[in-house]
């Protein structure tokens, strides 16, 4: 072992952990070969954990927490512990996996749902509302619909409206590339285009990303009648994801084409990862408080230490050290519920449950979500819809046929879809405009009265303002005010149905913690049809999906209205709509991306606002709501975050001739190897500051050595000196963006730009960091690494693949490689490249304007 790397490598050491397996016939994604090599990122024992220091500590392992720990582990010499409330899948791998069973065999009401519901909803006849959420690894990624949709254009540069002169560049187009960056999109055959009309960008998908997109191998032919149905209404068949919502399309879903499964943030980016020792998945832990040490920075921020977690009600409790920063990814729900247990939150709240407080932020605001109503039609004898998969020996065969080779049947989810302006549902440009101009002399008004029913802070009204006058204004515009979707199973034998959702509403709801036992659920009041705008648009919804259902061809099976019935108008269908709204499923805004002065609870770097190093990164920071379901969102969003992050801990520096790979100092600390004091002195406010995370020293041409000893220092510096010889001097400027300041600038060690004429590294798919062709070259190391991604204990990409993060079946699968190439009959998961030891890891970082 290399003595300079000691400190790294011991750190590594001193988390060995004893993974706690199911058994192979059980484990989720078990009918991967290399499935041994996987799960060693994985564990269940937090006591392998507790007390230690990792860099960065996220607390959520759904769609955006493992986005974020992929990416953040990237960098070798940085360390990642995710952790997650709930277990990792592998008691329910069917169920995940299998697209159908998303509707036929839920995850609705098992341990892998937080059972939410509403508190009782005032202006939907009191009633209460179920909000099932994911808990699990994939979070609500792996138990969702699948629908992969993005907002339109407008929306996302209504994020950057509403941040002006901010730091970081939040619209279409900085969204638009991180989606693609996250996803692999696989566009249908041409065949299967002619028969349901879909128009296709190929720019709209992304080619390399980890999330794999797809049509559902499988679609009822019933189908192909959507499109030209809202064709003979005026509408145009669209490729949603190119950034116009206003139109119709067959919907692309989050399904492997290659096996016929979902992919979620699990399967997608860390399945497929090459061995990382440096990030540790921790499952069946729920974070209960974020540790605060009592110090600030030299701008008076508050610094996060660390998080505590436990089990459950009465559990061991454990802490955890962030050497660098704490990270929120818990969702709309949960990042705001851990927020004001720690703390940061409405001052009355706090005052109320007897919390300390750290930071007095609008927390729980804010909340948006896509309200949805839906109607039912019979159909004529003998039509097939996918009520047929209700029979056991139809769905037995269909499993039979998907266990074989991944199609048929089972792949099948609703991916009819199409969104509606105003001027669709009014009927004329005429009455929308006309309906628009009445609501803008309301919004004052309208303001007022959810400020005094919701009790809202001054900020909040402020913002509050700005979203209603950029909604005001999308009424006379292409912006989609309901999502339409064909529902083709049903709500009984022989029918089929027309989902309608509400996609911008007027309404807000709060989110707010019912007492200080984490365990025990906040009280989420979405507020539905509070606002009376709701109301009408949702009621011009029910009559376009009348005549959408009226119109040929789909008329041919659409015959009766069996739910809530034709005779039903007028007040009978406004109480129709509450009494069966449900959630779509896409809540956001709690802790929203806002100025502080307009209800904000982080800044565009995702910082919240007083801290120095505690981010939320999720949903919960959407300020405003978009015509899409929310999950690529999301992953856009985690995406652009760990880039952000990176940025961070970037310090450009002049490089001396080198081969293309800067260096800077080695990122070790003995944090790493705290032992359960440091926890404790967390707790007690005695953790150091995360402004200086790790001690550098910068020698030579940037080798930054730690405390080695001088013989490996001496062995470094002629490692360099060879290494000079070999490349012309380059040197590069400094970067405008968000570099670390204050006592982080000088002792955070931070990150160096490569030169633009290095190589393409090893697993380029995983280290590929940018979406923007016309930056593609531009490279960073390793924070402060020499050899990025070797393991000096031996335990990462060597031959021998031995060491505790090892079993004898790792050994065996990684061997058996060449059995799975592409053609020999298995090609479900494909060929790992991470048997092969890369020599360099680099960073493609995007370029924030």
């Amino acid at each position: 072992m290399i003595p300079s790397l000691l400190p790294l490598s011991l750190s590594l050491l001193a988390l060995p952990l004893a993974i706690a397996h199911p058994s192979p016939e059980g484990s989720h994604n078990s009918g991967n070969p290399y499935r041994e090599s996987l799960k060693r990122e994985i564990t269940t024992d937090a006591s392998r954990v507790n007390g230690r220091a990792f860099d960065f500590v996220i607390a959520g392992g759904g769609c955006a927490g493992l986005a974020l720990g992929a990416r953040l582990s990237e960098w070798s010499n940085v360390t990642v512990l995710v952790i997650e409330a709930g277990a990792d899948g592998s008691q329910f791998e069917d169920q995940i996996d299998i697209p159908g069973y998303s509707y036929l065999k839920g995850l609705g009401d098992t341990t892998f749902d937080w059972g939410y519901s509403t508190t009782p909803q005032i202006d939907a006849l009191n009633l209460v509302k179920k909000w099932p959420r994911g808990k699990g690894l994939g979070g609500s990624g792996a138990v969702n619909g699948l629908y992969w949709c993005k907002g339109d254009q407008m929306e996302y540069d209504a994020w950057g409206q509403l941040n002006p002169n901010s730091a970081q560049t939040w619209n279409w187009n900085e969204m638009s590339k991180y989606m693609r960056k996250c996803e692999t999109y696989t566009a249908p055959t041409a065949a299967r285009i002619a028969q349901f009309g879909n128009v296709i960008d190929p720019n709209a998908g992304g080619k390399d990303g980890p999330i794999q997109i797809s049509i559902t191998n499988f679609i009822y032919p019933l189908v192909q009648n959507w499109i030209p149905t809202w064709l003979n209404l005026g509408f145009q068949s669209k490729d949603l994801l190119a950034g116009d919502t206003h139109g119709v399309t067959i919907n692309p879903s989050t399904i492997n084409p290659s096996n016929g499964t979902r992919c979620d943030s699990k399967a997608g980016y860390i399945d497929r990862l090459p061995p990382r020792s440096n990030l540790v998945i921790l499952t069946n832990q729920q974070v209960t408080q974020v540790i605060f040490n009592g110090t600030k920075d030299a701008s008076g921020n508050i610094i996060a230490s660390g998080v505590r977690f436990q089990g459950s009600r009465g559990a061991t409790a454990y802490t955890v050290q962030a050497n660098k920063e704490v990270i929120l990814a818990g969702g709309t729900i949960g990042s705001a519920q851990l927020l004001q247990l720690s703390g940061v939150g409405p001052a009355d709240l706090m005052t109320r449950y007897g919390i300390t407080q750290n930071l007095d932020l609008p927390v729980g605001h804010n909340l948006q979500d896509h309200v949805s109503v839906a109607m039912y039609w019979s159909t004529p004898p003998g039509t097939v819809t996918w009520r047929e998969m209700y029979n056991a020996d139809v769905q037995a065969a269909a499993l039979a046929q998907w266990k074989a080779n991944g199609t048929g049947k089972l792949t099948y989810v609703n991916n009819a879809m199409g969104y509606s302006n105003l001027a669709d549902i009014t009927g004329s440009t005429a009455a929308a405009a006309s309906y628009a101009a009445d609501i803008k002399t309301q919004l004052s008004k309208t303001v007022t009265d959810v400020t005094g029913w919701l009790t809202l802070p001054s900020t909040v009204a402020s913002g509050l303002t700005k979203q209603y006058n950029i909604m005001q204004e999308w009424l006379t515009g292409r912006i989609g005010q309901l999502e339409v979707l064909l529902h083709m199973l049903g709500n009984a034998d022989n029918t089929l149905g027309i989902q309608i959702a509400l996609q911008h509403p007027w309404t807000r709801g709060t989110i707010f913690i019912n007492s200080t036992d984490p365990f025990l659920s906040p009280s989420i009041d979405p507020h539905y049809f509070g606002v009376g705008f709701d109301t009408d648009i949702m009621a011009y919804g029910l009559d376009f999906a009348r005549k959408l259902a009226g119109t040929a061809p789909l008329s041919q099976y659409f015959i009766t209205e069996t739910t809530p019935g034709r005779t039903v108008v007028d007040d009978a269908l406004y109480d129709y709509s509450r009494r069966v709204s449900t959630t779509e499923y896409h809540p956001i805004g709690t802790c929203a991306m806002l100025p502080k002065a307009d209800g904000g609870v982080v800044d565009t770097n995702l910082i919240v606002y007083g801290s120095a190093n505690l981010r939320v990164i999720d949903a919960s920071i959407m300020p405003l709501h978009v015509t899409a379901h929310t999950m690529a969102s999301v992953y856009g969003v985690a995406e652009k975050g760990a880039d952000i992050i990176k940025q961070k801990y970037m310090a450009v520096q002049a490089v001396a001739p080198s081969t293309g790979v800067a260096t800077a100092g080695v990122a070790t600390d003995a944090a790493l190897t705290a032992p359960q004091a440091s926890a404790t002195a967390a707790a007690a406010g005695g953790n150091r500051s995360s402004a200086g995370l790790s001690t550098t020293a910068m020698i030579g041409v940037g080798v930054g050595a730690g405390v080695g000893a001088l013989l490996i220092l001496a062995a470094l510096i002629a490692f360099c000196c060879i290494r000079k010889k070999r490349n012309e001097k380059k040197q590069i400027g400094e970067k405008g963006f968000y570099a670390p300041t204050g006592a982080a600038a000088g002792a955070a060690g931070g990150y160096a730009m490569n030169d633009l004429l290095a190589p393409a590294a090893p697993y380029s798919r995983e280290r590929k960091m940018s979406a923007s062709p016309s930056i593609a070259s531009m490279e960073t190391t390793d924070m402060s690494s020499r050899a990025p991604m070797r393991s000096e204990s031996g335990y990462g990409l060597s031959a021998n693949m031995d060491g505790p993060y090892r079993d004898s079946m790792d050994n065996r699968a990684d061997t058996r490689a060449a059995d799975f190439l592409p053609g020999t009959g298995d090609e479900r998961y494909g060929q790992p490249t991470w048997n092969v030891r890369p020599q360099e890891q680099r960073y493609l970082p995007v370029n924030v304007r």
